[in-house]
């Protein structure tokens, strides 16, 4: 599996990226995590995306996150 950036929807406006990276760092090596911001306010859009160290681990964070 070569697929490691993942999107991830339904973030709340309080979360940061040190938290997304947190918890997806549980699952593996965390290259890149970041919350999408609105340009002008500075508010979260409510997504972001996690980039993972390889195929494998993203997988095994889709598998255990998925719906939470």
């Amino acid at each position: 599996m070569s697929k490691r950036v993942l999107y991830v929807g339904g973030l709340s406006e309080a979360t940061s990226d040190y938290q997304l990276r947190d918890l997806f760092g549980v699952y593996g090596t965390v290259a890149r995590a970041y919350v999408v911001r609105h340009k002008h306010s500075g508010k979260s859009a409510g997504y972001g995306f996690v980039e993972m160290g390889s195929g494998e681990q993203a997988l095994s964070a889709v598998v255990s996150l998925e719906g939470t």
